[in-house]
């Protein structure tokens, strides 16, 4: 099996890339509610007008498993032209909480199993922070609602996988991520809170800066003046 590099070559260009002169986001103060990313992109491509707010997290991080109810109330609030996205942390090949992250993607058990890792880390004790891929498979085959067949085959399914693992290194690399959990608006903003309230309220002032500008209504004509006839006198 191909060896999942750590891409050396990327990590240097990280740090030489040339710098972007980004505008001040309205209403907005840097080093207060956000720094900016230089050089930097958003994890997944989006149509155009979406902004895309990314979560870097770990199942066995405690901070993002307090963070991540709040993360899930505060999702229906996004305004429509805003997509939430998950970004497991990503250092090796075989780290097993990310496979399992993809894996249940692919099988569309993600929404029952996400919040149930959390809960088997950090409040249970079912399973323990270095769980192994096996342990981490049986105990989601004891997840009612979780497809076992298709979520054990997306385990095995490195062809799908690695470009996933790869893609969210890379993502937390060029975002010079240092703690989970992370919030990057559009790949350029990180956004910066006092505490879990002030962090979501940052980010959707952020999302709301970034609001594609709506075009300017149509000027109406003016109205035409109409010549004053001039009143012919008879000879």
């Amino acid at each position: 099996m191909r060896a999942f590099l750590l891409s050396i070559a990327l990590l240097a260009c990280a740090a030489i890339l040339p710098a972007r002169a980004q505008q001040p986001l309205p209403g907005l103060t840097e080093g207060v509610h956000y720094r900016t990313i230089e050089g930097g992109s958003p994890y997944q491509k989006l149509p155009p007008g979406m902004v895309e707010v990314a979560e870097v997290f770990a199942y066995t991080c405690p901070h993002c498993a307090h963070f991540a109810p709040m993360l899930d109330a505060w999702k229906p609030k996004l305004p429509k032209h805003a997509r939430l996205v998950l970004v497991p942390s990503v250092f090796r090949r075989e780290d097993p909480w990310a496979r399992a992250f993809f894996a249940a993607q692919s099988a569309k058990s993600l929404a029952v199993l996400h919040p149930r890792l959390f809960a088997a880390i950090h409040e249970t004790g079912e399973l323990p922070p270095n769980a192994s891929i096996a342990q981490i498979r049986a105990f989601a085959g004891r997840v009612q609602g979780v497809d076992t067949a298709a979520f054990n085959a997306a385990l095995q399914d490195d062809a799908a996988l690695l470009p996933r693992l790869r893609n969210a290194y890379e993502f937390i690399v060029r975002s010079r991520i240092e703690h989970t959990p992370t919030l990057i608006v559009a790949g350029r903003y990180e956004i910066i809170g006092n505490n879990y309230d002030s962090l979501l309220a940052n980010a959707r002032s952020v999302v709301a800066a970034l609001a594609p500008k709506r075009p300017a209504p149509p000027r109406k004509p003016a109205p035409k003046k109409t010549a004053s006839k001039k009143s012919v006198s008879s000879r």
